[in-house]
């Protein structure tokens, strides 16, 4: 008694005794509003710090990429001039060599370098004669007196050239001019060049723009946050060789995480202030809950006792009444064989026989009803027993031009009683073709659903009325004018044995009726056919 007290004092409105409580709970809003509020305070610095680590290390990263390819690119551009320098020279010496043996003309020097895959190639003599083959393959004739022996770049022909002068002093020739090819070499230049190499790194994810200046140098890397045309960026300056690097990194992220915290702060914030209320209505709903469920437990209580009470007088009608019953179709039967009857006494006679046996099975149909109903369970292949069941039935729904489709799948196997089952497939089959007495379709579908076997049978004349059809499975009701109304009653009890659940769903607008059952599956669902 003393707990029931201390409840209900807590669901009754504000007294002078809920002050303490009241106070209590304003007591832990403040402090939990103060505990958010410091936590907001040091997420929002934990996340602006570990942005601004984030950017510099990431900037520190790209500083490293930028750096090594510039050491890459410089390393590949002295073994490209190197290999040119060797290549063109060793061209230049052997031309020296061929034009001393026998003086090498324009269409010799064209086919010369033809061969040797060179743009071109110019002679220089002492006399000051120019032969070049292909003819003005360069833009002018430079002077090669004093000329250094290094390579020489026309971007806008796209070739490289070298002039050597002749090795011979006593020879012809003053000078030899080669020429290469340099478009694959310029290629080379630009991919592995800074500017390339910014560009590429300012395409990767997360990098909106990386810039190189030559300013001032810094003595200590910064990072700031700004908003510009990419959005949120955690713009970083580091001092590096070739100048200040400034790389903007998306922040969006930091951001999206800092507002959200914030918000969050304003959310709590008013949650707080209205904790209040909301409390009133949580003990109000648990209390309005309780109830309910208080009031199930004495419905089910209530209907547990009616169906005891039901059980009991079943058990006595059936004593009291099926004796006389018996006796009396006996009697009847013994009547009909032992006396000389006229026609209309016979068809009397057997109608009263036929009212003792719709009698009987009324009773006997009560107490299938009030009885417990034990299954026992064993394996069974329940698209077999459907198969079976809709066999059975063939004949009458063609004799009553009913159509029966069928989608059932193969193999399934259940744990359960195969007689309480098949009377539950024929009592819903019965109950389709019996409210179809004027032709109609009849739509039976079993299929596997998660851990669960349905079974669907939509039959076609479905004419009740909502308030009807929300009957239809109550016991005693039927709209048959020879009904017990415990068919379907029965059967949901025969699948609730089971484990599983019976669901009636009408459709107005069609006049169908679906009888959909759930059973659960076995632990192994398929089986060997032999």
């Amino acid at each position: 008694m003393r707990k029931r007290q201390q409840r209900h004092r807590i669901l009754l409105p504000q007294t002078a005794e809920n002050i303490p409580l009241w106070l209590a709970n304003l007591g832990f809003f403040s402090l939990l509003m103060g505990v958010v509020l410091v936590y907001s305070s040091w997420q929002l610095q934990r996340i602006d710090k570990s942005m601004r680590k984030n950017a510099l290390e990431r900037s520190r990263l790209v500083t490293g990429i930028i750096e090594e390819n510039m050491k890459i690119s410089g390393l590949t551009s002295r073994a490209v001039e190197e290999m040119t320098y060797t290549l063109l020279n060793d061209k230049a010496h052997f031309i020296d060599y061929l034009d001393s043996v026998e003086p090498l003309r324009e269409k010799e020097l064209t086919a010369l370098a033809r061969q040797s895959s060179l743009t071109g190639i110019t002679l220089i003599r002492q006399s000051g004669t120019v032969v070049s083959g292909p003819p003005a393959w360069l833009e002018e004739t430079p002077d090669c007196t004093g000329a250094p022996l290094r390579i020489l770049y026309n971007h806008k022909r796209g070739y490289a050239y070298m002039m050597h002068p002749a090795p011979s002093p006593d020879g012809d020739l003053a000078c030899v001019i080669v020429g290469l090819d340099a478009a694959r070499i310029f290629s080379v230049q630009k991919k592995t060049s800074l500017s390339a190499i910014l560009e590429m790194l300012s395409k990767l994810p997360g990098i909106h723009y990386i810039r190189l200046q030559r300013q001032q140098p810094m003595k200590k890397p910064a990072v700031n946050l700004k908003q510009d045309d990419y959005g949120y960026t955690a713009e970083t300056r580091i001092q590096t060789a070739n100048g200040l690097l400034i790389v903007g990194l998306d922040a969006a992220h930091f951001i999206q995480r800092r507002n959200s915290l914030r918000n969050q702060f304003i959310v709590f914030g008013v949650l707080l202030c209205l904790i209040g209320f909301f409390f009133s209505w949580l003990l109000y709903q648990y209390q309005k809950k309780n109830l309910a469920q208080i009031r199930s437990f004495e419905r089910m209580m209530a209907g547990e006792h009616e169906a005891a009470t039901l059980g009991r007088a079943t058990a006595t009608i059936a004593h009291e009444v099926r004796n006389p019953l018996n006796a009396i179709n006996m009697g009847l039967q013994r009547l009909s064989m032992e006396s000389t009857l006229d026609r209309e006494q016979e068809q009397l006679i057997r109608a009263m026989r036929e009212a003792v046996a719709r009698t009987s099975s009324i009773i006997s149909g009560l107490q299938r009803f009030t009885s417990p109903i034990q299954p026992e369970k064993a394996s069974l292949a329940f698209d077999d027993l459907i198969r079976q069941q809709i066999a059975l039935y063939q004949p009458l729904c063609r004799e009553q031009s009913i159509v029966v489709t069928t989608e059932i799948e193969d193999n399934i196997i259940l744990k359960g009683d195969r007689n309480l089952l098949a009377e539950l497939v024929e009592n819903i089959l019965k109950n389709a073709i019996e409210s179809q007495t004027g032709g109609g379709e009849i739509e039976i579908s079993l299929n596997r659903e998660a851990q669960l076997v349905v079974l669907r049978m939509k039959n076609c004349g479905f004419l009740l009325s909502p308030a009807e059809s929300n009957r239809l499975g109550e016991p005693y009701f039927t709209t048959k004018t020879r009904g017990t109304g415990l068919g379907l009653a029965i059967t949901r009890k025969i699948a609730e044995a089971h484990g599983g659940q019976l669901l009636i769903i009408p459709d107005f607008s069609g006049h169908t009726l679906t009888i959909r059952v759930e059973l659960p599956l076995a632990s192994s669902t398929l089986r060997e056919r032999q």
